[in-house]
């Protein structure tokens, strides 16, 4: 126990030094650039936190729809004891204060049924909380009791603990630029927020990377709104604050401070289709998202991510409410068309991880935007348009001379693609392509065609869904049909 205590202690003194000072304690020996690799799904799905005898099916649908990743969320305040214990060794993760064994079985449950674990940290205990305004567990974290939690879930979690996987993902909070989750965002007039996240994210990194090197971290993903009476400070607005960064079409350093990071992540939720903007301009939609990665480019082409691998950029939650059920929402055939493009426009842009929330749509109102449609008879065995473009992500798109296509695998792996074209009731090939290691394919049909339907298919029957040369509808919508 000494010796653990002994760690801890010097595990605060390290990162209250870091915190203070904003400097990197270790940099790579060139700095870092953006990640080029897999094109990667995952699936969000609390219903295995609070329906736990539901997360192995729930598991396997997530694998059927294609993830290779599931976003677990782990609250700090249900881990950690209600009351700090004058003994309690908060890097320890054997201290009898903390009670794992629920998310312990998520992790498990997620890895045998072949998902990699991405985990995200948030709800601080009330007494690991500073004095801001807000509810517990928003109230933003003293840094040093985040980074000896941090230690200790990254410890347990290392892959040394028998029948315990590793976990290699750590994200820090959700939305950090929400009041829902993060107080406070604003000291009157000016935002704060992006400041008291920075310093997290130093004691969180220093943490995380120091049980394993090659650990990720990965940011909390942003809301792509901000909204009025300093509720919610705008994605691009946070991100430059952040990164230290100046806005415009080339931006530039603003101070001296650095972020740490691997990965930055978004929630590019949209009020129409996968091309709609957002109407602030500090505001990140789907078709907003080549703008973040620039600043995100700038950022590190100036030095202030602190990371010693290549950046990665991420969505770590995306959907829409689809009709039937939500009357509000997407009709559910557009909606697995918008899918598919959204698949595509995301990878255009740079992201190499895109995760859908939820599995299954919720039990009544707003949050309709499961895979599959809630029906307890089947036990989520119907699945809808969104599931087969998310499985096997589709897009044919007419260009002067030619149709141009582009597509992932249901595998995410190498594979012999057909495109085929609609030809009355039956389907013709048109091209045949080669899907790379990752499972992405692309390619171009010749001949000017602005009509008609385009599809790939993998193998006799594994095929993509129908999608229209004509380009889809950009309906308004409210995010979740609210």
């Amino acid at each position: 126990m000494k010796g653990s205590v002994l760690v801890a202690a010097t595990l605060i003194a390290c990162l209250a030094a870091s915190v203070s000072s904003g400097s990197a304690t270790e940099r790579s020996a060139s700095a870092p650039r953006l990640f080029a690799g897999p094109f990667q799904t995952a699936v969000i799905e609390p219903r295995v936190a609070t329906r736990p005898e539901m997360a192995p099916l729930l598991f396997q649908r997530a694998r059927e729809s294609g993830a290779t990743v599931f976003r677990l969320g782990l609250t700090w305040r249900a881990v950690a004891p209600q009351t700090r214990p004058a003994a309690f060794d908060a890097a320890n993760p054997d201290d009898p204060g903390y009670s794992w064994d629920a998310f312990d079985r998520q992790v498990q449950a997620a890895v045998s049924a072949g998902l990699t674990p991405l985990v995200y940290i948030a709800g601080a205990p009330d007494w690991a909380e500073r004095g801001a305004p807000g509810p517990a567990g928003t109230r933003p974290p003293d840094p040093g009791e985040l980074g000896l939690f941090a230690h200790a879930a990254a410890l347990r979690y290392g892959g040394s603990r028998a029948g315990l996987p590793r976990v290699r993902l750590w994200q820090l909070w959700n939305e950090p630029n929400d009041h829902l989750y993060f107080n406070t965002q604003y000291d009157g007039d000016r935002p704060v927020s992006p400041q008291l996240y920075r310093g997290l994210l130093r004691a969180f990194a220093e943490s995380v990377h120091g049980v394993h090197r090659d650990n990720l971290v990965v940011t909390g993903g942003l809301t792509p709104f901000g909204r009025s009476g300093h509720e919610a400070l705008s994605p691009l607005r946070f991100m430059r604050d952040l990164l230290c960064m100046s806005g415009g079409k080339h931006p530039r350093p603003t101070c001296a401070q650095h972020a740490a990071f691997d990965v930055w992540s978004h929630h590019p939720y949209t009020e129409g289709g996968p091309r709609h903007h957002a109407l602030s301009p500090d505001n990140v939609s789907l078709g907003d998202l080549p703008r973040m990665r620039a600043l995100l480019q700038a950022a590190v082409a100036a030095g202030h991510v602190d990371s010693s691998l290549p950046i990665r950029f991420w969505v770590t939650e995306f959907s829409w409410d689809s009709s039937p059920p939500d009357p509000k929402g997407v009709p559910a055939a557009l909606e697995g068309l918008w899918v598919a493009e959204a698949m595509f426009r995301m990878w255009q842009s740079g992201v190499s991880l895109v995760t859908w929330y939820l599995l299954v749509d919720r039990d009544a109102g707003p949050y309709q935007s499961g895979l599959y449609y809630r029906d307890t008879r089947v036990m989520l065995t119907k699945p809808k348009p969104a599931q087969r473009a998310f499985r096997f992500p589709f897009v044919a798109l007419p260009a002067a001379t030619s149709v141009t296509f582009w597509g992932r695998t249901p595998s995410s792996g190498p594979a012999t693609v057909f495109v085929e074209r609609k030809v009355g009731a039956a389907w013709a090939i048109e091209a045949t392509a080669s899907a790379n290691r990752f499972g992405i394919f692309r390619g171009r049909v010749p001949g000017r065609r602005t009509r008609g339907f385009f599809r790939a298919r993998v193998g006799a029957a594994d095929v993509s869904l129908p999608f229209p040369l004509r380009p889809t509808p950009d309906l308004h919508v409210r995010v979740f049909g609210q």
